[in-house]
């Protein structure tokens, strides 16, 4: 069990902390380059961690605290002056993996803070350790001359280690100290929301709360996985833009075509009532035939139904993988992708991503439920990079889920690309008969450079629907045609 320094850490948030430094690396690298700094900084690591997850925060009676734990002393006294970190801890209280990100990034810019010792500096709690011990050993003797010179010079010793721990204490200011902790919560606050939209975004939501069904290992490891890559972020960035526009246009859609006028019949519905009852409302000497209507539930209103949907088929999105996508219309057009996936979701239907080439380089099929976040990171992250385009392969692809959920009608396939590529007549042709026999939609998203004309017909005769797309930044046409699926 470790010493305390400044805070009793309760046993319970002990195991949690040291199951939190065990599976996140992050943090292991953070306390070895703290702990060469000074002796005792993986305690100090455990005791923040103790303040930001535990509401109430046990602290050591003064005459408790060692003097050589001076400048822990003084980082937590910053800690508890500073309201916008008692803010910030009560956000993460009784949540263990956030706590432990918020661990991870103040104590990141402590160590960043602490200056080198101009000497490795001694915990003299070992020294006062070995003291005890050969007093101990002496069982009340009186220690004949050469253990009495030791222990003189171990009781030396351990002054010059307290001395020299308070002096490097004194060394740093107030100033730096609550700068080093203003960086560190900015740090941790920005991180835990890049954390969180990506979780959220890689999920197949467009919400954080799939994410807290997650285990604690799975957590550090997704999020220590996505601040390993600077694609997978900005991906997760621009796809929470786009998942929260569909979602709106999902919540229009279902407002808008939940029910049907069916007719007319006779009531007191006031949201239903016709135009030549309302006007009763109007002139006071025919609100008595209004009210005693109203009673009698005998008003003309509109006679409404609700229409169920019917199932829908899977959304199919391919992918164009070509090194000519490389960049920027990659990372847009698998935004696009998980904002689809998001609708699938939403609406309970099947959804498979499709990565091609010249061939299917990838598939990845997903059923009408949260999909597990890992899975869905592994088809975004890779990129293939390839020397050619083939429409025939993905479209191919596409048509093999389509029959595989031929029970339902009404499938979604969205072709990504940007359009180098002529398929045969041939296939032109079965794709058209294929379109009507499944009864499949078929969108079709062009990113051009302003010279791809020669390829608008090849789009416009596989595609129900397709869009031009140049400015990236600038995709409403994009959203309109596809969010509303």
């Amino acid at each position: 069990m470790q010493e305390p320094l400044v805070y009793v850490i309760p046993k319970w948030t002990e195991l949690c902390v040291d199951d939190f430094k065990e599976k996140s690396s992050r943090l292991s690298e953070v306390i070895e380059e703290g702990d060469r700094k000074i002796y005792n900084f993986e305690t100090f690591v455990s005791e923040t961690y103790h303040r930001l997850y535990d509401r109430q925060p046990n602290r050591l009676e003064d005459s408790a605290i060692k003097p050589e734990n001076k400048i822990w002393i003084a980082i937590h006294q910053q800690m508890s002056e500073l309201e916008v970190f008692q803010q910030f801890s009560n956000r993460l209280n009784g949540d263990e993996f956030l706590a432990g990100i918020g661990t991870t990034a103040l104590c990141i810019a402590i160590v960043e803070m602490l200056p080198e010792p101009t000497e490795p500096l001694e915990d003299p709690e070992v020294i006062r350790n070995q003291l005890r011990g050969i007093f101990e050993a002496l069982q009340g003797q009186t220690p004949n001359a050469g253990l009495m010179q030791k222990i003189q010079q171990l009781k030396q010793k351990g002054l010059e280690a307290r001395l020299a721990s308070e002096a490097y204490a004194d060394s740093i200011s107030n100033a730096e100290i609550e700068t080093a902790l203003l960086i560190g919560i900015a740090k941790a606050e920005a991180e835990m929301q890049a954390i969180a939209e990506s979780l959220s975004a890689y999920s197949g939501s467009s919400n954080y709360s799939n994410e807290t069904q997650l285990k604690i290992a799975d957590k550090i490891h997704l999020a220590q996985r996505l601040q390993a890559s600077p694609k997978l972020q900005v991906i997760a960035e621009l796809a929470g833009k786009k998942i929260e526009i569909a979602a709106k246009m999902q919540r229009s859609k279902v407002k808008e075509g939940r029910t049907e006028i069916i007719g007319v019949t006779t009531g007191n519905d006031l949201t239903r009532l016709l135009p030549c009852e309302l006007v009763k409302l109007t002139e006071p000497a025919l609100f008595p035939i209004f009210a005693k209507g109203y009673i009698e539930r005998s008003l003309l209103q509109r006679e409404l139904i609700s229409r169920e949907p019917l199932a829908k088929g899977p959304i199919i999105i391919c992918l164009d993988s070509s090194g000519s996508m490389a960049g920027k219309e990659e990372i847009w057009s698998k935004a696009i992708a998980l904002a689809l996936l998001s609708i699938a979701v939403s609406q309970k239907r099947h959804c498979r991503i499709l990565h091609f080439t010249g061939k299917v380089e990838r598939i990845d099929d997903f059923a009408g439920e949260t999909p597990d976040t890992n899975r869905v990171i592994d088809c975004i992250e890779k990129f293939y990079n390839g020397s050619s385009t083939c429409f025939t392969a993905a479209l191919t692809g596409a048509l093999a889920s389509i029959q595989q959920h031929e029970q339902t009608k009404k499938a979604d396939v969205v072709l990504i690309t940007d359009g180098l590529d002529n398929p045969s007549s041939r296939f032109m042709e079965q794709w058209q008969a294929d379109r009507k026999k499944y009864e499949f939609s078929c969108y079709g998203i062009l990113i051009t450079c302003g010279n791809l004309s020669n390829y608008e017909s090849t789009i416009n005769k596989l595609c129900d629907r397709y869009v031009e797309i140049e400015d990236l930044t600038d995709d409403s046409a994009v959203s309109e045609c596809l969010y509303g699926i």
